[in-house]
C-alpha cells in the first residue's frame, strides 16, 4: 500500500511537519517520489517509522536512532554496536523508571499523610499532630533525604507513623490546640 504524506500523518498521528523532519535527518528512509516530486510512502518507508518510533519508544534520541540505523545498514558486523546502543538505551530507560518510582513514593506519602491528617480533622483530632511534616508553619520535618546525586530518598519515619494509600491510620482523638 502507498501513502501520501497526509495520509501517512493521519495513519501514524505525526504531523507532517515531524515526518519531513525525519525524512531531512535520515530516519524516514525509502520515501518515493511522483513524477511532480510528491511524497510517496510504500511498506519500506513505513517498515522504516514504525522503527524509529519503537527506538524512540525504547528510549533512544534522534541522533541515537540515526546512528542505530547507519550501523545497521553496514551488516551484521555491527551487532555487538547495536547491541551496546540498546543496552545503553534500556538503562537510561531504567534510571527514569527509578526517577518515576521515587515520584509516586513521594505522592503516595504526601496522599497518606493528608488522609491521615483529614481523618483526625474528622475526629476532632490534631491535624498537624496526624502528618507532622507540613504544618501551618511551613514544611518543619521532613522524613526523606538529599543524596549526593540530587535524588530523594525516604528516610526512616518515626516508628509511630504509618503512611498508607490503601489503609488509614488510625488516631486518637487529642484536644485542640488553643492558639
Amino acid at each position: 500500500m502507498k501513502y501520501s504524506i497526509s495520509a501517512l500523518s493521519r495513519k501514524t498521528g505525526l504531523s507532517i511537519h515531524t515526518l519531513r523532519y525525519y525524512e531531512k535527518e535520515g530516519l524516514l528512509r525509502y520515501v518515493e517520489r511522483t513524477e511532480s516530486g510528491r511524497r510517496v510512502y510504500g511498506e519500506a518507508s513505513m517498515g522504516c517509522l514504525l522503527g524509529v518510533l519503537c527506538m524512540k519508544q525504547a528510549g533512544m534520541t534522534l541522533p541515537q536512532i540515526k546512528a542505530f540505523m547507519d550501523v545497521t545498514i553496514e551488516g551484521v558486523s555491527t551487532l555487538p554496536k547495536r547491541l551496546e546502543m540498546m543496552e545503553n538505551a534500556r538503562e537510561q530507560l531504567k534510571k527514569l523508571k527509578d526517577a518515576v518510582d521515587r515520584g509516586l513514593q513521594l505522592a503516595d506519602f504526601f496522599i497518606g499523610g493528608c488522609r491521615n491528617a483529614m481523618e483526625a480533622l474528622e475526629n476532632g483530632a490534631d491535624p498537624e499532630a496526624a502528618f507532622p511534616y507540613i504544618t501551618r508553619d511551613g514544611i518543619i520535618e521532613f522524613p526523606f533525604q538529599l543524596t549526593e546525586d540530587g535524588r530523594l530518598e525516604p528516610d526512616t519515619p518515626p516508628e509511630d507513623f504509618e503512611v498508607s494509600v490503601s489503609r488509614r491510620r488510625k488516631t486518637k482523638p487529642q484536644p485542640k490546640n488553643k492558639i
